[in-house]
């Protein structure tokens, strides 16, 4: 995962409400098992397959289980981890493909669910974000250059 893909995640979480964070842990398991699948180099694939496991703990420990479908939800989170386990010792990409597969439905699924959800983001007091510029008490945030007063305009 990138740099870039890291801010975008944390920016998405930070304005996130619950349903919404499960599509978003959803895309970052998707992105890291793509990872692994372009990956050459057995440590990373390794590394990306790990991280995509922590994704799927993360919805594991987040099932509320209450609820009939949970049940199934933590039978199927339990079989992805399985193979994500065994893919990691085989190196078989074609089951992270078939993995990959399972969370893409899921994510369709819950994304849905996402789109209904009208509650509040999780997160208070983070900062506002417009058109890809923070804004905070004393200004704009680190998206603006250092030096802002030497190129503006034209000198007469």
């Amino acid at each position: 995962m990138t740099k870039e893909s890291i801010k975008t995640y944390q920016y998405r979480i930070t304005q996130a409400t619950a349903s919404q964070l499960v599509v978003i842990l959803y895309d970052m398991g998707i992105e890291y098992l793509r990872d692994a699948c372009s990956e050459e180099e057995p440590a990373k694939i390794q590394n990306n397959i790990y991280m995509a496991g922590k994704v799927v703990d993360q919805l594991l420990v987040g099932l509320d289980m209450q609820y009939e479908i949970s049940g199934n939800l933590f039978m199927i989170y339990n079989h992805i981890k399985r193979t994500l386990i065994s893919a990691s010792v085989s190196m078989d990409k074609n089951e992270l493909e078939r993995v990959s597969g399972l969370l893409k439905r899921l994510r369709g699924s819950f994304y849905e669910v996402s789109k209904q959800d009208t509650s509040e983001p999780l997160m208070r007091n983070t900062q506002t974000v417009y058109a890809g510029l923070t804004y905070s008490k004393g200004g704009m945030g680190n998206e603006m250059s250092s030096d802002n007063m030497t190129n503006r305009g034209f000198k007469a």
